[in-house]
């Protein structure tokens, strides 16, 4: 019997010596929740702004799929004043209004960038966003709202705020008020930013004029 005793011992001194692979680290000494257990890592560096986000390989826990999204670091905080939406993203309506080139800074200051819509999911959420946002402050129209395209490198052919052209977003619904858009009108004929109506499709606009403004921060990490 000592013999075959002090050979289990040996084993399990063994085994306790071993040191613990990160994911076995990780699951014994963090909360056990989906969050925790997400193998998400945020950047150490920020990407230039036209680059667009590459995903990591999907990752199966305890029946659910970890979606990992690689973004610049700062992109990664979880703000109180956005909207979460798992496979979508996060999204903020700023009622104070600005023109394009401001409201694109200060998306920019929150880690995100102006919204780009990619689905009808996505605009009917920010359509959900408007309607249930506070009064829109200092714009001529209150029911449009800047996203994150534009036709700034020549007319009529519309790009993302990431250098994408329009098409390839998934969400090309123009309004069909004011006889059809985008119709580059208005009293200058240089409308080369594009708004959200609050009923939904898009529209251009003056990029000077003061509109309130969707912020979109793009998601380290989101479970489904």
């Amino acid at each position: 019997m000592l013999p075959k005793f002090l050979a289990t011992l040996s084993l399990l001194l063994v085994v306790a010596a071993s040191p613990m692979t990160t994911e076995q680290s990780t699951l014994m000494t963090s909360p056990s929740t989906e969050l925790n257990l997400c193998p998400c890592v945020a950047n150490s560096t920020s990407s230039p702004a036209h680059e667009h986000q590459s995903k990591m390989p999907n990752t199966l826990i305890h029946g659910m799929t970890c979606l990992c999204h690689a973004g610049p670091a700062h992109g990664s905080q979880m703000r109180d004043d956005y909207r979460y939406s798992p496979g979508i993203g996060a999204h903020k309506l700023h009622t104070r209004a600005a023109s394009w080139n401001e409201a694109r800074k200060m998306c920019n200051e929150e880690g995100g960038h102006l919204a780009i819509i990619n689905s009808l999911t996505e605009a009917t959420m920010l359509m959900d966003i408007f309607t249930k946002s506070g009064p829109v402050k200092g714009a001529p129209y209150l029911d449009l709202a800047y996203v994150g395209i534009h036709d700034l490198y020549k007319e009529g052919e519309w790009v993302t705020i990431l250098g994408e052209s329009l098409f390839k977003t998934g969400y090309t619904v123009w309004s069909d008020k004011w006889g059809g858009q985008p119709d580059n009108g208005g009293s200058s004929g240089n409308q080369n930013c594009g708004v959200f109506l609050k009923e939904g499709g898009l529209d251009d606009v003056n990029c000077d004029m003061p509109f309130a403004f969707f912020c979109e921060l793009p998601m380290t990490y989101i479970i489904h």
